[in-house]
């Protein structure tokens, strides 16, 4: 599986949106140095759901369920992959920050100004390998094209978009960027789908080996759209940090088995020190400032693993519907 080319299997998608656009209520549009930008803000559900698939790089499905939460019916997204390390964690994870600064005439002095700044996700990534992590796996993408994506109501323009492929080492009608805030459908249907990535990423970060990981699969609810990009980005985190459900495989040897289940038991979010409100709450607490959340808080509510060496499960973690109640505004 690792000689498959993300980008080029991702580029499927995305011409089929291109194709379809009407249908997906996509907005495309081309920029002067060739680039394309979906704009998918006013995407349908589809759209949306091509959207979690294109941030996963093509190696992830997403599909539609429901949840009952406590009576209410909320909308909410199964998602799975076998490969989870180029889908996830070269993939999906919001982890290239990109950053366009101008200098500007401020007192006399020249400044420079950030004029455009998003976390960008999708299979660009695993071109540009600009991040650190990319130091601990063995995933090379020789596509001829590269696609991200951002969770921004700013379009991309020109010279972000030259930015993107001259890291991607493409050339910019090669380069594609699909971009939807998170105050919109596609946003709240996009991050529901991060559930399985969350869960991976707070693996890695206790230390868990992700080698061991085979399959995946986890259920999220799709947060009612809120008014406002920082009110949704509460109610996503939520989504998945209260009553997120993630399983997986994993092939560990018996004399392994009972350490690393015990290393398990640190990953869910409720043993983060920041747990126990709405994500909201927490964010004004600390004034706006990501720094000072517990990052552990950034994990799904529940996990499940089967060890298929011994056929030995455990789950670890607890859904909490009042918490997601609250978030969502319902009585």
């Amino acid at each position: 599986m690792h000689h498959i080319k993300i980008n080029e299997l991702t580029k499927q998608i995305i011409d089929k949106i291109i194709e379809k656009k009407e249908f997906y209520k996509a907005e495309v549009n081309k920029l002067s140095n060739g680039a394309i930008i979906l704009d998918m803000s006013k995407a349908s559900w589809l759209g949306g759901k091509l959207v979690g698939e294109i941030c996963m790089g093509g190696l992830g499905t997403v599909e539609f369920s429901s949840y009952n939460l406590d009576g209410h019916y909320i909308p909410s997204v199964n998602v799975y992959t076998s490969e989870p390390i180029i889908a996830c964690m070269a993939s999906q994870l919001a982890g290239w920050n990109v950053k366009l600064k101008k200098e500007i005439e401020k007192d006399g002095q020249i400044k420079k100004k950030v004029v455009f700044q998003s976390l960008g996700s999708g299979p660009a990534r695993a071109k540009s390998k600009v991040e650190k992590i990319f130091e601990e796996f063995d995933y090379t993408d020789d596509s001829k094209c590269a696609i991200i994506v951002f969770e921004t109501p700013k379009l991309p323009n020109e010279e972000v978009m030259d930015i993107v492929a001259k890291k991607c080492g493409v050339d910019t009608n090669d380069t594609y960027a699909v971009c939807a805030p998170t105050s919109c459908l596609t946003g709240s249907i996009q991050v529901a789908a991060r559930i399985v990535e969350t869960g991976i990423h707070k693996l890695h970060e206790i230390k868990f080996p992700l080698n061991a990981i085979n399959d995946c699969f986890g259920t999220a609810t799709i947060a009612p759209i809120a008014k406002d990009d920082i009110g949704a980005m509460g109610r996503t985190n939520d989504s998945i940090s209260a009553a997120g459900l993630t399983y997986y495989t994993i092939n560990v040897e018996k004399e392994r088995e009972d350490s690393i289940f015990e290393l398990l038991k640190k990953a869910p979010a409720g043993t983060s020190s920041s747990y126990g409100k709405p994500f909201l709450e927490t964010f004004k607490e600390v004034n706006y400032n990501f720094y000072d959340i517990d990052p552990g808080l950034f994990a799904p509510a529940i996990y499940t693993v089967t060890n298929i060496k011994t056929g030995k499960s455990l789950t670890t973690g607890k859904v909490n519907h009042e918490l997601l109640k609250q978030s969502y505004g319902l009585n």
